[in-house]
């Protein structure tokens, strides 16, 4: 048999593994693009709105419904609740009806107009991280209006116009700038990160199991002999249909965040496809290289799951790396995700020159040359097989 046919062997070899086996159609196609979907849609209004809350007002002055009036015009919350006093408002956080509440005293403006400096309060459930800071946000920016304005009324008393009130209440105005996300979307910096990653974990997992299982079930030798004893060719017959099929995968899983979902994409679609074929091809070898150092299905199975896992930390995605202690963010070079994640800022959301990202594509170019150097080892331990449970 010539070098072409050991080719048509490897390949037949590894195509029929993905046809008789469900769970590698369920990984590699069912689950990644059922992920992207449902984080996509999930996060589709961009920010959480509308976040149920309560009030309780015991003051009752035009002051403290100027406030409710004010809290109840936010777009981030919603006051669907008014209660008596603070035990029925604190008894319906704690049942799950609201989210949070603002509490008025008693006597309110009369004490803050007398100079007693009356205290306002507002309790927020920080179970749930990302509706509780927007909550905070607009229960302390009606704080913040709510004093000034009873000091621009005590100002008017003493004969001071608005114009001249405001001069003093405000003397520096702040214009603020969100650069390239100025809606504050949780979508397009959660999704670019966590869905990518959740693919990343599929690919690892996926190549652990298939060439890990040859290890398991001691098909390895038939496997290295079906290509004429070359591990380069056996374990390229066995990855290359599911490089394809990731690919195609995360090529589709672009179109849905670019096209459908209408992500940012200030550069040009052949950066992103380039950089999604090197993201496949360096999880993969990735993957394999661990399979190499550790030749085991069990052990190397559960390196790949805790690798791609610990990715979603240590590469920056709601931590920024420079914040992170130095030997944790280091962590974050050594896996082909934290690369992606730069490359999704620098090019879709930021659209710099590619010149500028040069080395993103060069280090996961360098993951797929990685394997090559312990491929003798996986080699070693297919010809010689010692099962370990």
């Amino acid at each position: 048999m010539n070098i072409f046919g050991y080719i048509r062997e490897s390949l037949k070899r590894g195509l029929v593994a993905i046809v008789r086996r469900q769970i590698f159609w369920i990984a590699m196609i069912l689950v990644p693009i059922a992920t992207a979907w449902f984080l996509l849609d999930l996060m589709k209004g961009g920010v959480p709105i509308c976040t149920p809350v309560g009030i309780v007002d015991l003051d009752d002055s035009p002051t403290s419904r100027s406030i409710f009036r004010n809290l109840n015009a936010l777009k981030e919350v919603d006051i669907n609740a008014r209660y008596a006093n603070y035990q029925e408002a604190l008894r319906g956080l704690q049942e799950g009806k609201i989210m949070g509440f603002f509490f008025i005293p008693e006597g309110m403006e009369e004490r803050a107009l007398s100079g007693q400096q009356p205290h306002v309060s507002f309790y927020i459930n920080y179970a749930y991280y990302v509706s509780a800071s927007f909550q905070y946000r607009a229960f302390k920016t009606i704080s913040v209006l709510s004093n000034a304005a009873i000091a621009r009324t005590v100002m008017r008393t003493l004969g001071m116009t608005d114009r001249q009130a405001m001069a003093v209440l405000q003397p520096v105005v702040t214009h603020t700038h969100g650069l390239n996300n100025p809606w504050t979307n949780y979508s397009y910096y959660l999704n670019l990160s966590f869905i990518p990653c959740f693919l990343a974990l599929m690919i690892m997992l996926t190549t652990a199991f298939s060439i890990g299982t040859e290890l398991k079930y001691g098909t390895c030798r038939q496997w290295i002999q079906s290509a004429n004893g070359s591990i380069e060719l056996a374990v390229a017959g066995k990855l290359l249909p599911q490089t394809l099929i990731f690919c195609a995968v995360g090529w589709f899983i672009q179109f849905m965040m670019y096209r459908i979902y209408w992500l940012p994409l200030n550069c040009s679609p052949w950066h992103m496809i380039l950089a999604m074929a090197l993201f496949v091809l360096a999880n993969q070898s990735f993957a394999l290289f661990i399979l190499c150092a550790v030749p085991n299905f069990r052990l190397g199975s559960t390196l790949c799951s805790l690798v791609a896992m610990l990715s979603f930390s240590i590469c920056g995605f709601s931590l920024p790396s420079e914040a992170m202690y130095p030997w944790i963010s280091i962590l974050g070079y050594v896996v082909p995700m934290r690369y992606y994640l730069l490359l999704s800022i620098d090019q879709a959301l930021n659209g710099i020159p590619l010149y500028y990202s040069r080395l993103y594509y060069a280090a996961l170019l360098a993951f797929t040359l990685l394997p090559w150097t312990m491929m003798w080892r996986l080699k070693r331990e297919c010809n010689n097989p010692i099962y370990v449970p």
